[in-house]
């Protein structure tokens, strides 16, 4: 595939080009992935430095992914998915890259999961973009080594466009309120017959989308691949939920 065979190296071969030039800060929280992850390659010095220095003392533990993230994944259960024979190794978020921790071999596909889960809800026009751009606009917060607030503090920090959270404990811990009522999915349960999980998507007041996955990806086996893939391409756009502009036209005589 084209966009795999040009993932990662910032070109765009026969696709429109995008110029980078100055960098505003502002940019580094675009409405679209892909200016946060042009953006995130062009920071340079004193300024990158301080920017992964925040963000990163307001990171919890087993908790991989990039300090201007445009997708935050937020879980509160524990990392079930670790093993003892293989180490996870904490590292300081990222920017213009995929964080390592994405990629940790876990014995219960829970990280393969998260890829193609945020391969699905991180897209672009762009014919160079693939998993590893989007897991380079992508973050993964474990809550439970989170204080009271933490995750607040977190997004104001990296201010993701689309929140995700992958169960109901970190939902409800959030405490955050959505405008309007949610838009509500449901995936069967392929063991047992009758069940249903329900996730949903809705957005906050800032335009912020929010959603609730109706399962947990550590729990893959309890729900079908096209199913979930379904929910996860219902994802509304952010700019679905953006204030329109004043009316600038003036009127017919």
């Amino acid at each position: 595939m084209a966009a795999e065979a040009n993932a990662g190296d910032g070109t765009d071969r026969g696709c429109a080009r995008h110029t980078i030039g100055a960098i505003s800060r502002d940019r580094l929280y675009a409405e679209e992935p892909a200016e946060r992850l042009d953006a995130a390659r062009s920071l340079r010095g004193a300024r990158k430095r301080k920017l992964l220095a925040a963000v990163g003392a307001a990171h919890p533990s087993y908790s991989p992914g990039a300090a201007n993230a445009w997708l935050l994944l937020v879980t509160g259960k524990a990392p079930s998915w670790s093993h003892p024979l293989l180490h996870w190794r904490e590292e300081a978020p990222v920017l213009g890259e995929p964080h390592p921790g994405f990629f940790y071999p876990d014995p219960l596909g829970f990280w393969d999961e998260v890829r193609r889960w945020i391969g699905l809800l991180v897209r672009s026009d762009r014919c160079a973009w693939g998993i590893p751009e989007a897991l380079s606009v992508s973050a993964l917060v474990h809550t439970a080594d989170l204080s009271s607030g933490g995750l607040a503090t977190l997004r104001g920090l990296v201010r993701p466009r689309v929140v995700l959270f992958l169960d109901q404990v970190a939902w409800k811990q959030s405490a955050l309120v959505l405008a309007g009522r949610p838009d509500r999915h449901h995936i069967v349960d392929p063991h047992r017959r009758g069940q249903v999980y329900e996730g949903f998507w809705g957005h906050l007041a800032d335009g912020t989308v929010v959603g609730k996955a109706p399962q947990h990806p550590t729990t893959r086996h309890l729900y079908r691949a096209e199913e979930m893939s379904g929910y996860l391409l219902a994802a509304p756009s952010p700019r679905s939920f953006l204030p329109s502009p004043p009316f600038s036209g003036s009127s017919a005589s």
